[in-house]
């Protein structure tokens, strides 16, 4: 820290650089969070966490038990070990009414107002339900289990993509309350879509075939580009397949903040980040660590990324996402390295969340426990968690002494 100061006083740094190594620098801390923890509220695997994009104050938990909970990030109570508890404000439980009957894949907030929530779910059915309430407001009949979905942070449309284990994506309108649109997308099924965040018509699809796709859904001929191919090739979804190297089915993807880049992550674990421009070859790539990945239960995984845009991550973007096993990989995309492993989930990890402007990332895994993470830096100890802390080292030097 003390050179960075130095190269950032003598003028041998540029602001951005110095800002982006002191981002780097902190973020490679990162831990599981001392004083704060989520309340145990899952039986089951969580397979999905939102935060809103609003308040980024309000999160959202669904898994394979089909009970939805809703967090409240600000509110908690002192435990015990002074840690500050966070607990479940409102909930859908399992045995109500209208709730889902199979796992919920996924849980998204509608991008513009906290008022709104979508679900999807293995009982081939996308739900919309009202966040006062918790109550379902329509559902989406899809004929197929629904692995993933999403919806666009623009607002210019209403549209909800949904992949499933069919040959196509449906595109479901809030609006008119039916499904409006389908792209012929991947024949052996899609598992993860996500939309551009500066073109609110352009979306990208990962396939179980091991397609990377990226769509205008304006057009007639909607396919723009094959990721691996060059970029006028309009390669069907199973010609792709066979001669994209991305290495296995594609659990997840995302575009970057400024919409220039997409991010896939394979099941064998490669992550690949693409310049939307040139699709040919992807910019980076990073292989995880394959020696402790474990079987991770069926469904898409969630990624979660650090936002350049915003004050405390400035110039700098790290991926975080589950590496198959127990752990979550954090990735400097730019270089294409992982930087750290957080461990500390009993069974793989399925879902990550980011937290802008809190330096907080949250994470849910097959364990059915919702953890919090950051850099040590960022954590404020409350006077008694301070006297706690002092009495465990005093306890400790004492032990030491007596051997």
């Amino acid at each position: 820290m003390n050179q960075l100061v130095r190269n950032r006083a003598t003028g041998a740094t540029t602001p951005s650089a110095s800002r982006r190594a002191a981002t780097e620098m902190v973020l490679s801390t990162m831990a599981l969070a001392e004083t704060k923890r989520m309340a145990r509220a899952h039986s089951a695997a969580v397979h999905s966490l939102a935060i809103d994009n609003v308040e980024h104050r309000y999160m959202l938990s669904a898994g394979a038990d089909i009970s939805i909970q809703l967090y409240d990030l600000n509110s908690f109570e002192q435990t015990p070990t002074c840690a500050r508890q966070v607990a479940p404000t409102s909930q859908i439980a399992a045995n109500a009414a209208s709730t889902h009957t199979s796992l919920i894949s996924s849980i998204a907030w509608y991008p513009l107002d906290k008022g709104m929530f979508t679900t999807s779910s293995f009982d081939h059915t996308l739900r919309v339900w009202d966040a006062q309430s918790m109550a379902e407001a329509c559902q989406f009949d899809l004929d197929s289990r629904v692995l993933s979905h999403c919806m666009s942070v623009t607002g210019e449309h209403a549209l909800i993509a949904a992949t499933n284990e069919s040959a196509y994506i449906r595109l479901c309108d809030l609006r008119s309350g039916s499904s409006a649109q389908t792209l012929l997308a991947h024949y052996s099924g899609s598992m993860a879509a996500a939309w551009s965040p500066k073109q609110p018509f352009v979306l990208a699809s990962g396939g179980i075939d091991g397609a990377l796709c990226m769509w205008d859904i304006r057009r007639a001929d909607s396919q723009l580009c094959s990721f691996g191919h060059s970029a006028d090739s309009k390669a069907g979804p199973s010609e792709s397949s066979k001669s994209l190297a991305i290495g296995g089915s594609i659990g997840s993807v995302l575009f970057t903040g400024e919409g220039d880049r997409v991010i896939s992550m394979a099941s064998s674990g490669k992550v690949s980040v693409w310049n939307t421009a040139s699709p040919e070859n992807p910019l980076v790539e990073c292989q995880l660590d394959a020696s402790k990945r474990g079987k991770v239960p069926s469904g898409a995984r969630q990624m979660a990324l650090t936002t350049a845009t915003t004050r405390r991550t400035a110039d700098y973007e790290m991926l975080f996402c589950p590496s198959g096993d127990n752990s979550i990989a954090a990735i400097d995309i730019a270089k294409g390295k992982q930087v750290i492993s957080l461990d500390s989930h009993f069974a793989p990890v399925l879902c990550t969340t980011w937290r802008p402007e809190y330096l907080e990332l949250y994470s849910g895994g097959a364990d059915g426990n919702v953890l919090v993470w950051c850099p040590p830096a960022a954590e404020e100890l409350s006077e008694d968690q301070k006297k706690i802390r002092q009495d465990t080292w005093s306890d400790s030097d004492n032990a030491e002494e007596h051997t």
